[in-house]
């Protein structure tokens, strides 16, 4: 006996862990999902599917039991055996079976649609041809579609089974009577053995073509013919009243189909039949025939109405409807004057480039081989009250290289600080004059940096154990690391039973048997920012890009959200979509991993649907805060897609659009001045726009013919304060020959001088690169300037910027700096960028000034006012010290 209760002991053991075992992931998500604020999203769609399920159930049973109703009647009336009385027993079963099979695949597929379709919100904009709201094109159509293909693969089905079932039955008989087959005699016994059903599914899939043919009525809508995109001429005259003809002759077909086959005559269904095959044959001839004889020969003035269609809802769906245009005939009259009544454009002339100062980041301030430089981002910061644009790249951990699993999980977990340079000046050597270094931070600006810690990032691709008794390495120095003990709010604690889970999971039981953790112990899992967004919120698209900003003296990522469509109505496609707006942002703490959801374009119908759909996923604009919003960026991926489809788009009248004529296209920006056109993304500068009071950072696109190569116009995306995601066009006249970047570039590979040094330096073995085309408007004029960099043409070697090269449009000049380039072209010899005049000893008063400041903030945030008050006569006395050197 006890041998018995022992075996059924470990047998009940085995299937406590075997259920542990393959519920660790979902059980390991929900501790996650509750850890970051988001059980509610990720139980959205679990309570969804079961909510669908009951219902899909009930649905796909009642329909098959109808179809097979009346099919175990007939069987049940042709062969009287208990066996086939049981029959209907096992067709039940079976039933239930294939409906719970289709109920819950169906509710896991099709879910998002129906939630979608029932929490829809109105775009305000209705198509021309039905007048019927987007709405219903992007939310509904997809799902009524989807339900009426099952419906239509069912009824296909049954009418297989019932012609099988059938045949099955004249078998039986031909086998008992072998005289038994003729035409006559199958009519006759199909009537009377499946006649109401076969009646009953014919005139339900007669009666589905004509609902197939109102869905095709719909999408005709997305047709994409020869002169624009959308519904033509010939489409709404022709296929569109074909398809109101069908579905008129299938609606009456089905009725007398219905009648027809239980009356068993089937010369009328043939000739309804006839007249529906005849018509859907004949509609594509009639169509190629009006089109060919009628139309083309007047295309323009048959089209028109529907190209302007086309435009309207292409603009509207890339949110390039709005866009203030201004006429801008650029002079070639920029002089001292205009150079020194606009000095704070001048002063901010981006002469860095992206490319070589990540390189140069890369090489200076990894410090060790663990730490990495992925990305450099622009941003624009106050500094000592100065509005001030920078480069600025986070010093993330990389450990991929490190084979211990201790070193990999528990010491080497986070990366430290960020390095920040200015875009507009250069050291005497040609290298980024940092703001921001070394480790710890160097910050030599008033941008309070209290916690630099980077424990999510986009290298950070691994979990970490936290809060350890081995300790964390912090930063390294020359005498030995700091290390650092993890006191943020994020991670999951790691309890015994955690541990097990964990273990179970990373297939690695270290977590579970390790000394070093302790009951204070938590794992940080998830850690990549963009794999992190995507877990809590798959059913959204992400910017691949994301970029760190600094606030309240923390670190944060931002990444910028989209909402996309590819069946706005009558919109062209773009890359797959025809509709797409920069809805949302997502805010990721670098240190705790809090990730926020803001919505910041409460227009926009989709992310509004996603917000009821997920409730507690989204914030409001409202509650942003001001620190993080004035540093989001208009995103250069929805930026560069309007700018290719404003290309052709800016068109509005629609018999210009036919011919083409005046189409544009992205100049390229390309870092290199003899390669192709084909880097044709935006640039981030801070300018003052002609017309305004006060600098603001905007993103640019140059536009030039696509015929010619001068450019016609400058696209704008601004970004600050309540003009974000306004959009600016300038446009220059086509009869005047304006230079774009590739003009330009072309200008400085002819220029004798600037060619002839530029063969000589790569004559001598150093390798010549170009930094961006910025391109400027000041007052009526336009300013042009790139900077080129040297490097010796051996491996990592960091490049430096050498030259400047600017232009006025007319005349060109090369110097050392921008100053000395000023002076050349304009005779301007007031110096535009300063160099620093503070040295080391006050430098490094000011880092401790920086320190002190922030130890008192510390200090009065918990309270301690005596220490609050050491630290404030300290600091004190430090700006004394300052003052006197």
């Amino acid at each position: 006996m006890k041998k018995k209760q022992f075996l059924i002991f470990i047998g009940i053991l085995f299937m406590i862990l075997a259920l542990i075992i393959s519920s660790t992931k979902l059980i390991i998500d929900i501790e996650w999902f509750q850890e970051v604020g988001y059980l509610k999203v990720y139980l959205t769609k679990m309570l969804a599917v079961l909510k669908l399920m009951g219902p899909l159930f009930l649905s796909c049973f009642a329909l098959i039991y109808l179809l097979s109703k009346s099919i175990l009647i007939s069987i049940e009336k042709e062969f009287k055996s208990e066996s086939l009385f049981k029959l209907r027993k096992v067709v039940i079963v079976f039933n239930i079976i294939i409906s719970f099979i289709i109920s819950i695949n169906a509710s896991m597929k099709y879910w998002y649609n129906i939630l979608l379709f029932t929490n829809s919100n109105l775009f305000n904009y209705k198509d021309p041809i039905f007048n019927i709201d987007a709405a219903f094109y992007i939310f509904k159509l997809p799902l009524i579609n989807i339900i009426y293909n099952f419906f239509k693969d069912i009824l296909f089905i049954a009418l297989i089974i019932t012609i099988g079932v059938y045949v099955v039955i004249s078998l039986k008989k031909y086998a008992i009577n072998k005289n038994y087959m003729n035409f006559s005699q199958h009519l006759k016994e199909f009537k009377e053995i499946l006649g109401k059903q076969a009646a009953t599914l014919v005139s339900m899939i007669i009666f589905l073509i004509g609902i197939g043919y109102i869905l095709k009525s719909f999408y005709i809508l997305y047709s994409n013919n020869e002169g624009s995109f959308g519904a033509s001429f010939t489409d709404i005259n022709i296929t569109l009243n074909f398809y109101k003809v069908i579905i008129i002759v299938s609606i009456i077909s089905s009725i007398i189909a219905f009648i027809m086959l239980r009356r068993n005559k089937f010369k009328p269904i043939i000739f309804f039949a006839a007249i529906i095959l005849f018509l859907i044959i004949i509609q594509p001839l009639i169509y190629n025939i009006v089109y060919k004889f009628f139309v083309k020969p007047n295309e323009i003035e048959y089209e028109s109405p529907y190209i302007s269609y086309n435009i309207d809802a292409t603009n509207k769906g890339f949110n390039i409807d709005n866009i203030e245009e201004k006429d801008f005939d650029p002079g070639m009259d920029l002089n001292n004057t205009k150079i020194k009544n606009n000095k704070q454009i001048i002063s901010n002339l981006k002469v860095n480039s992206p490319g070589p100062v990540l390189n140069f980041y890369n090489q200076v301030q990894e410090i060790r081989s663990y730490y990495k430089f992925l990305d450099i981002d622009t941003d624009r910061y106050t500094i000592d009250g100065k509005y001030t644009q920078v480069f600025m790249a986070p010093r993330e951990i990389e450990t991929s290289a490190i084979d211990n699993w201790q070193s990999n999980h528990m010491i080497y977990t986070h990366g430290y600080g960020v390095v920040m340079s200015k875009v507009n000046k250069v050291t005497d050597e040609g290298q980024p004059d940092f703001l921001m270094k070394n480790l710890p931070t160097e910050n030599l600006t008033n941008i309070y940096l209290k916690n630099p810690r980077i424990y999510f990032g986009e290298a950070t691709n691994d979990y970490a154990i936290v809060t350890t008794s081995s300790g964390e390495l912090d930063y390294p120095k020359e005498n030995g690391d700091t290390n650092y003990k993890y006191d943020d709010k994020g991670g999951i604690k790691l309890s015994i039973f955690n541990r097990i889970l964990f273990s179970l999971r990373e297939q690695n039981f270290k977590i579970l048997f390790s000394g070093n953790i302790t009951n204070e112990s938590k794992i940080l899992i998830n850690r990549n920012i963009l794999d992190r967004v995507k877990k809590i919120a798959p059913f959204l698209e992400y910017d691949e890009d994301p970029y760190m900003v600094i606030n309240e003296g923390k670190l944060y990522w931002i990444i910028d959200g989209y909402t996309t469509a590819n069946n706005f109505p009558y919109s062209q496609p773009y890359g797959g979509i025809n509709y797409i707006r920069n809805s949302f942002k997502v805010v990721v703490d670098a240190s705790s991993g809090e990730t926020n959801y803001y919505i910041v374009d409460e227009k926009d119908p989709i992310v509004l649907g996603y917000s009821k759909i997920f409730k507690g996923l989204f914030k409001n604009k409202e509650e942003i805060p001001s620190g993080l919003q004035s540093h989001f960026k208009y995103p250069k991926k929805i930026f560069d897609i309007q700018s290719n489809v404003l290309s052709t788009y800016h068109i509005k009248d629609p018999k210009e659009f036919f011919t083409l004529e005046d189409v544009w296209e992205v100049s390229s920006n390309s870092s290199d001045a003899k390669e192709s056109l084909n880097n044709n993304e935006g640039l981030y500068l801070v300018t003052q726009l002609p017309g305004e009071k006060n600098e603001e950072m905007v993103l640019f696109n140059y536009f030039n013919m696509k015929s010619r190569k001068n450019m016609i116009s400058m696209l704008g995306a601004r970004m600050d304060g309540e003009k974000y995601g306004n959009l600016v066009l300038f446009k220059f006249s086509p009869e005047k020959t304006i230079y774009g970047p590739y003009l330009f570039r072309n200008q400085i590979l002819q220029d004798p001088y600037i060619s002839q040094e530029i063969s000589l330096w790569e004559g001598k073995g150093s390798k010549v690169e170009y930094g961006e085309t910025v391109i400027l408007p000041i007052e009526n004029s336009l300013i042009y300037m790139l900077p080129i960099y040297l490097k010796a043409d051996v491996e990592k070697t960091i490049p430096e910027m050498k030259r400047i090269i600017l232009s006025d449009g007319k005349k060109i000049v090369m110097e050392e700096n921008l100053n000395k380039a000023l002076e050349s072209l304009f005779n301007y010899k007031e110096k535009i960028i300063t160099e620093n005049t503070i040295n080391e000893e006050q430098r490094e008063i000011s880092i401790e000034i920086q320190d002190l400041y922030n130890k008192a903030i510390e200090s009065q945030t918990k309270g301690n006012w005596a220490e609050y008050g050491e630290y404030i006569k300290k600091l004190g006395e430090a700006i004394e010290k300052l003052k006197k050197k």
